[in-house]
């Protein structure tokens, strides 16, 4: 049987580490290796040359799907005063998007941050010291953006961030619960869920009500590390693991994106893509093979 998901590279493979990768050629990796989408992270609305050519790049590239990371502020009281040019930008972001694919997907986050902490235990930090305003700004927003999303026919997700007012499954719900979301359904990094103190385990964090709605996975691992406090590492190799938390989600009927992201593995993005897109794969066949090799088989 084939992986009943689309297998999604994530722009972060070609960035940082003083690569210069163009569209044309980030794109041709993935379609190359195999995938059968590509995310974009964010591209200002007015800047027509990127526009121009992520577009030609992807209708080049034969992928199937594309999408984009659109991070919003204007949470907080220190940049209030930006929500509604905030919420005008990611709009306008989603517009050009919805052009260069009616079916695209948009991966939305919010990045204000009520702690303004930096502190490696992030339950210091992000929605846990969020106050009823910071609440009720997120959720207008949400809900702006829902509508939007609506209106254009395209796929939508939350995204949780360490430092970020949506930084946890339970602030996805809350926020997506209280917009009364049509679209957005929540999403999972699951490296930013994996090193989020506040976190449960994975097979708790996916028990919750509302979680059986994810629209979004993304795969990314790495170590833990006191300085740091972690360290991004291949998503075959760190401190999670992804076959477990994979065979979860397809023995729960999960048919929704497969997210490969690479923050700041440098080295040959080729390579990078190729191990991920192999090593998803491999997991989907182990299963096949022999269900028993899945820790949550029925």
């Amino acid at each position: 049987m084939a992986i009943p998901n689309q297998l999604i590279l994530f722009n972060n493979h070609f960035a940082m580490h003083r690569r210069h990768y163009p569209f044309r050629t980030r794109l041709a990796i993935a379609a190359d290796i195999g995938y059968d989408g590509y995310e974009f992270h964010p591209m200002e609305p007015d800047d027509d040359k990127s526009w121009d050519e992520a577009t030609a790049a992807f209708k080049a590239s034969g992928l199937k799907s594309t999408g984009m990371y659109i991070v919003s502020k204007g949470i907080n009281d220190d940049d209030y005063d930006k929500f509604d040019a905030e919420l005008t930008r990611a709009k306008r972001m989603i517009d050009r998007l919805a052009a260069m694919s009616p079916k695209a997907f948009v991966n939305y986050t919010i990045a204000s941050n009520p702690g303004k902490n930096g502190t490696p235990d992030y339950r210091e930090a992000g929605s846990a010291k969020a106050e009823a305003r910071h609440w009720e700004r997120t959720v207008r927003m949400l809900r702006e953006i829902d509508a939007h999303v609506t209106q254009l026919g395209l796929s939508a997700n939350l995204y949780n961030h360490i430092w970020f007012m949506i930084d946890t499954s339970a602030a996805q719900l809350r926020a997506l619960k209280e917009a009364e979301a049509k679209t957005i359904k929540p999403g999972i990094a699951a490296f930013h869920a994996f090193f989020h103190q506040g976190e449960p385990d994975f097979h708790e964090l996916m028990a919750q009500p509302g979680m059986e709605a994810l629209g979004y996975y993304a795969v990314l691992s790495g170590w833990r590390e006191p300085a740091t406090p972690f360290r991004s590492r291949p998503i075959d190799d760190g401190n999670i693991d992804i076959a477990a938390n994979l065979g979860l989600l397809w023995q729960q009927g999960y048919t929704g994106p497969i997210v490969s992201q690479a923050y700041d593995l440098g080295g040959d993005a080729y390579l990078t893509a190729k191990r991920s897109y192999d090593y998803l794969r491999s997991i989907h066949e182990r299963f096949q093979r022999n269900p028993a090799l899945n820790p949550h088989s029925i």
